[in-house]
């Protein structure tokens, strides 16, 4: 059974869609199809189905899934662990990250990591909770930073920092001249909210339903920087990682408002499968973030 042919499956498997799998793997459509024709042959069983207009897994091929998945992360595995010969002095990082951590906090960690070692290559892809961990189980990650909950028991997950969720307003706004906001106060407003899979959002919606407090809301929208230049635009408030506003704080440019009774906040992690063989540079890394607190 060729590797290569594994991975083909698995990539048919995660998109359902030919030409889009052979984009990610590099392959034309028709020598997907051809791969896919060797592995049923060597199997003897149909691995896909064609459902009017739609690919689908059959039992067979659902079943083969997982196998196919250790069997190519095994693979990974061994690159990596010889790579560890060689040192710190070549090698890959693939790192996942949910957006408040991927776009504030690890690349600073990637930029010192580099300079201490400069002929590592560090890929980042930002994307939600879920996406991580999914990414991880596929093993497109080394390991990931996530401010959410994990859906599966499937991770190892390490403590690493506190994420304080704020309430930004414009600093001329009417909140931004109180001391203290009441919870009332906050039912009388327009929000700008995060996209559904935020882990900000469900952080918020969490501790929001304990109030049985509904929020009027005038957008979503799934980039904070999106949310920042809305608010700053008088088009609403919103609640953001304290994060992702620190430099708008010092600059005056938007103001962060403490609500009476309503404290929210969640941990970010470091996760990563627990069958993983985390390479020597991926643990350098961990290490560092752990070191450093971010």
């Amino acid at each position: 059974m060729d590797v290569r042919d594994l991975e083909v499956f698995l990539s048919v498997a995660k998109y359902l869609n030919f030409t889009r799998a052979g984009d990610e793997v590099h392959l034309s459509q028709p020598s997907i199809s051809v791969r896919v024709r060797k592995l049923e042959e060597e199997l003897n069983v149909k691995l896909f189905e064609q459902l009017g207009k739609r690919v689908a897994l059959t039992e067979a091929g659902q079943l083969l899934v997982p196998y196919a998945r250790r069997v190519v992360a095994a693979l990974d595995d061994a690159r990596h662990a010889v790579e560890e010969l060689q040192g710190l002095e070549r090698g890959t990082l693939r790192i996942g990250a949910s957006t408040t951590p991927g776009m504030y906090l690890v690349p600073k960690l990637i930029a010192r990591f580099k300079r201490r070692y400069p002929k590592v290559e560090v890929r980042l892809e930002i994307k939600d909770t879920r996406q991580v961990e999914e990414g991880l189980i596929r093993n497109e990650y080394d390991f990931g930073f996530v401010g959410g909950h994990l859906v599966g028991g499937e991770m190892e997950t390490l403590p690493w920092r506190n994420d304080e969720v704020v309430l930004i307003v414009p600093p001329d706004h009417t909140l931004a001249r109180k001391r203290l906001v009441r919870v009332d106060d906050l039912a009388r407003q327009q929000f700008i909210l995060r996209e559904r899979g935020s882990a900000t959002r469900a952080a918020v919606n969490e501790k929001l339903s304990e109030l049985s407090l509904q929020l009027e809301t005038v957008m979503e929208m799934d980039n904070p920087e999106a949310v920042k230049n809305a608010v700053q635009g008088g088009m609403g408030v919103a609640f953001l990682s304290r994060f992702a506003v620190e430099t708008e704080l010092k600059a005056g440019t938007l103001t962060a408002v403490k609500v009476r009774g309503l404290s929210v906040s969640r941990e970010l992690k470091i996760v990563y499968r627990r069958d993983k063989h985390l390479s020597r540079a991926a643990r350098a890394f961990v290490e560092m973030a752990l070191a450093a607190g971010g």
